[in-house]
């Protein structure tokens, strides 16, 4: 009988504490986020960025109700990486009709610039397509400034083009980070391409651009408290129930079209603050160091969080070819004066820009009498004598990197990571 009466206690017992267990467990699984939702810094009184949306958006209507304009951008950039000159009708016509939205935004290059933007899944950037128009156009401008001999409106198309692309940078998300590394990847390889035709004076006004460039210069990790602060909200909004952000994930899993508490978002919260902390010492040091941050394991975290390790060896190209430019303009001129290579870049005194993003160490030089190699040593640190990586085999790339880029094989082909480009001289 105590034994009967002992096993009917044991078991209540049992099924008490299970209960408990499952009540503490659906407690902690559907805990509200105990990380407060961030709130976006103010913006400016004057902010440059309202100015340009305004006229991206005009911009973008000009181009929809002017067939001849559009027409004429469609034969004027066959690719991103291509500017034609050839049709010079067209050429004036669409740089005609650009003209007070180029004037117009110069303007307020040295104004406070906070990107506006909400943090929220559903809020749209139209402007920054309109963006990467305007550098395509001041990339056409910067041609035919070269071939009319007005090397000075060149250095100001580049300038210019530099200076906005850091300005939509700043305080902004990944989106707009991308966009001003597309920008300037547009107009510095049109002027690397005018670089051989340029003067001892043009290239002095060329390295002091870049100076002042990278003076301001917006550093990659200043993304992240954006991306943060943008992850961190959508979460709540999703705990909260609010359509916005659940109809934006509606097609990513059945969960969430049911009540978004039960996904345990208390829990990817925590573990998207350990991945953006892990991102932000990872870019501390010099791209070749630094590790690959795995994903967070949570589903929710998964689909929100962008893949941001591979954001600096891409943006490392952009800052090194930047870079590169104005050394080899510095070792042009100091050629054109003296008749002879300088020995170091310290010489042409262009020591300060040469700094490799990839490694942090100096760029490789080295010349002869028959002109210099320049190049930064690329993503797997190890010199391969000015050899170009093939930038189509993304971080399997093996090679150096230099003011010329080389596309190697098409995608597909066997081997083509290990494909390299000769070194290209410079005079």
């Amino acid at each position: 009988m105590f034994t009967a009466r002992g096993c009917k206690i044991g078991c209540l017992g049992g099924v008490v504490a299970l209960v408990a267990v499952i009540v503490f467990f659906v407690r902690w699984w559907t805990a509200p986020i105990d990380i407060p939702r961030p709130q976006r810094p103010p913006d400016p009184a004057d902010n440059a960025y309202e100015v340009y949306r305004s006229l991206a958006a005009y911009t973008a209507q000009m181009f929809r109700t002017d067939s001849w304009l559009a027409y004429a951008e469609r034969e004027l950039f066959p690719s991103r990486r291509e500017v034609r000159t050839d049709q010079s009708e067209l050429s004036r016509y669409l740089l005609q009709k650009m003209s007070p939205i180029r004037q117009e935004y110069r303007r307020y290059l040295h104004k406070p610039c906070v990107v506006i933007a909400e943090y929220s899944l559903a809020w749209q950037f139209p402007e920054l397509a309109e963006f990467r128009r305007w550098a395509s156009v001041e990339a056409l401008d910067i041609a035919i400034a070269t071939q009319e001999g007005d090397c000075a409106r060149a250095m100001d198309d580049y300038r210019s083009l530099l200076l906005l692309a850091e300005q939509i940078r700043y305080q902004g998300l990944l989106l707009h980070y991308i966009t001003g590394t597309t920008m300037q990847d547009i107009v510095t390889q049109q002027m690397s391409i005018a670089l051989p035709y340029l003067p001892a004076g043009a290239c002095d006004r060329l390295v002091s651009v870049v100076r002042e460039w990278s003076q301001k210069h917006v550093p990659l990790v200043q993304i992240l408290p954006s991306e943060r602060g943008l992850f961190l909200s959508v979460l709540h909004d999703l705990y909260a129930r609010k359509f916005a952000s659940r109809r934006a994930l509606m097609d990513y899993g059945m969960a969430i079209r049911w009540d978004p508490r039960w996904l345990n978002l208390c829990q990817a919260a925590h573990e998207g603050e350990a991945y953006f902390r892990q991102i932000e010492q990872e870019w501390q040091k010099p791209v070749i160091h630094q590790r690959r941050v795995p994903q967070p394991r949570h589903r929710i975290a998964t689909l929100l969080l962008p893949e941001l390790s591979v954001l600096p060896r891409r943006t490392a190209y952009t800052e090194a070819r930047i870079r590169l430019l104005a050394c080899s303009a510095a070792v042009r001129a100091y050629r054109l004066r003296h008749g002879t290579y300088p020995s170091t870049l310290q010489e042409a005194d262009a020591a300060d820009l040469a700094r490799d993003p990839f490694t942090g160490k100096q760029f490789v030089y080295k010349a002869t009498k028959q002109g210099f190699l320049l190049y930064s040593v690329g993503e797997d640190g190890r010199d391969d004598g000015g050899w170009r990586a093939s930038e189509r085999a993304g971080m399997n790339a093996r090679g150096d990197v230099t003011l010329v880029p080389y596309l190697g094989k098409p995608l597909g082909v066997r081997g083509y990571a290990d494909d390299k480009g000769e070194p290209v001289w410079f005079r």
